[in-house]
């Protein structure tokens, strides 16, 4: 399917176009299909979460609903004095999504199994913050297993994601992830998830979006987790943050 208006965004999966009134066209770079996508966000919709409304998905393709806001990454970097509360906010989504048991369809995560429906990457850069409130995108990796996997899987890429611009930048951001991830998981299972940081770095270490450095750090706090060393902080940030 071609686009029939401008590209709004672009990221390291997709890039995202106008598909005339309400309504965006995302097409992956991999050109792989996107029905899968499309039925699970059908799936968790019809169960109150908030996912975008999916008009068509195909082979390279999925037309959904247009949303205004910026990513919860975003509006925290705009707004810093919400950093806090948008780490108990991402948690509470968590919660909400693994509640919801999984369909028998849905791909098991082999690494960690379970019954509850896992985003596996529910981070601040998948979360839009809209005038109705948050809404969660790009589904592409959703499968049945462990709560668990989803929360470390969140922690692992917030911990180690590169930090750009000058020095005082990425001091100003490692205290952030530490803010952000004090809240986020304290209101979660932070020990079950820390159990499960090397599954999910086994997982982020075979995808072609992650960089040579972020996967580096993904190593070193793989290690920690398994050391059973305490922090501080034991968000294991001072092993992995630039």
């Amino acid at each position: 399917m071609e686009p029939i208006g401008p590209k709004l965004a672009e990221g390291r999966d997709s890039e995202i176009y106008e598909h005339g009134p309400g309504r965006v066209l995302r097409l992956p770079r991999d050109g792989r299909s996107l029905v899968a996508e499309a039925d699970i966000m059908r799936f968790v919709g019809e169960r109150g979460y908030p996912v975008p409304g999916v008009h068509d998905a195909g082979q390279g393709y999925l037309v959904m609903d247009r949303l205004a806001g910026p990513t919860m990454l975003k509006s925290a970097l705009t707004h810093p004095q919400r950093i806090g509360s948008y780490g108990h906010l991402l948690a509470q989504l968590h919660i909400q999504l693994h509640q919801i048991e999984a369909p028998d369809w849905l791909t098991t995560e082999a690494a960690v199994r379970g019954d509850c429906l896992l985003h596996r990457d529910l981070h601040p850069l998948n979360v839009l913050m809209t005038k109705k409130g948050p809404v969660v995108i790009d589904w592409a990796n959703a499968a049945r297993g462990d709560p668990a996997y989803d929360v470390a899987d969140a922690w692992v890429l917030f911990a180690t994601a590169d930090a750009p611009g000058n020095s005082l930048e990425r001091s100003l951001a490692a205290v952030a992830r530490r803010i952000f991830l004090r809240n986020f998981l304290g209101d979660l299972d932070a020990d079950a998830a820390r159990a499960v940081i090397p599954a999910a770095v086994g997982h982020r270490l075979v995808d072609r979006n992650m960089t040579e450095a972020e996967k580096e750090r993904m190593r070193r706090l793989s290690a920690w987790s398994a050391s059973g060393r305490p922090g501080p902080p034991r968000w294991g940030l001072h092993r992995a943050a630039p």
